[in-house]
């Protein structure tokens, strides 16, 4: 990413893979990119690819007869941020997701930051939509209760435009949700359902950017998040957890490391005090034990506890079990 002016080249900066169909004057038509906490390419496959060019092809003509630039803005590069350049070691390859390190660095120097910063580029759950991996305007699942679900949209329906924007992809859609307010909004839909046009209109409610840790758990930004648990290992198989006694059904994980190092070892020092130590299986924090990953762990973690309170961490050492209590630091 050294060089690239990241306000003209603006994705989801969390992910490894974005394309992005651009008219030379700057305009974006449609991003291929995305994914969801279940795989990094829970929404890339080549099908999906080869429909998006087939189909951005018509847009990019149709815009070219009525074309309406967007403003110039000054480039701005990750290289270029204030975080960066004081950075004492500067990294040989700038990654996409150092370009969120350095926006949210530079707001935290500057007092700025806020949590709800970091809810950026919202997955379409968020609203009540799970999309297909390869035709990515169709709905595969509605979520009950939901935004989408009390406008009316079912599975099979197909997305045309979101927000008055013609979407294609996954991306297109996340798009539009991050371009758009994160109180009581309303956003228009246009779809199709067994060939008929029809409209509908999304109501969001204050606060529905905010991802449930699941859904923000795949994100690198988590990282820098306050409060931090100072400690994180390997999830048990089922194996492991069966020579223990855990119930196969409950996450598990034994502790590998407890951070001693660099500006969070402070997190780590408060960890040993609470009484863990390296080796121990941790089997629940703060009474969960519904985890599926160590990164939905560290995002519950930071999403949900609140600096000055106090969670109860139970473990097992040499196979019998302890409990022990770790006040939570900011």
């Amino acid at each position: 990413m050294k060089g690239v002016d990241v306000r003209t080249f603006h994705f989801d900066f969390d992910l490894t893979f974005a394309a992005l169909l651009m008219h030379p004057d700057g305009t974006i038509h449609h991003t291929y990119a995305g994914r969801d906490w279940t795989d990094p390419q829970s929404h890339l496959s080549v099908g999906a690819f080869v429909d998006v060019l087939r189909r951005g092809r018509l847009d990019h003509d149709a815009y070219a007869k009525s074309p309406r630039p967007p403003k110039r803005q000054k480039p701005l590069s990750v290289d270029q941020m204030p975080w960066m350049k004081r950075r004492p070691k500067q990294p040989d390859c700038y990654h996409c997701h150092n370009v969120n390190d350095a926006r949210f660095g530079d707001a935290r120097d500057r007092g700025t930051f806020k949590r709800r910063d970091a809810w950026t580029w919202p997955d379409p759950v968020q609203v009540g939509l799970r999309l297909d991996k390869t035709i990515q305007t169709s709905v595969v699942e509605v979520v009950k209760g939901s935004a989408a679900a009390k406008a009316g949209l079912q599975p099979g329906d197909r997305l045309r435009t979101l927000g008055g924007a013609s979407v294609l992809t996954f991306g297109d859609v996340q798009r539009v949700l991050d371009a758009s307010a994160a109180g009581a909004e309303t956003i228009p839909v246009v779809f199709l359902r067994d060939g008929a046009t029809k409209n509908a209109r999304l109501r969001l409610a204050k606060g529905w950017k905010q991802p449930t840790p699941l859904v923000f758990s795949w994100r690198s930004t988590k990282w820098p998040m306050a409060p931090k648990p100072g400690f994180g290992g390997r999830p048990l198989d089922a194996a492991q957890k069966r020579k223990l006694g855990i119930d196969k059904s409950h996450f598990a994980f034994r502790i590998g490391y407890l951070v001693t190092w660099g500006e969070n070892a402070y997190t780590g020092r408060n960890a040993a005090k609470a009484g863990l130590r390296k080796g121990d299986v941790v089997v629940s924090v703060g009474g969960k034990t519904d985890l599926t990953s160590m990164n939905h762990f560290h995002a519950w973690f930071r999403l949900t506890q609140k600096p000055g309170s106090t969670v109860v961490v139970k473990v097992l050492r040499n196979g019998k079990p302890k409990t022990f209590k770790l006040s939570v630091l900011k």
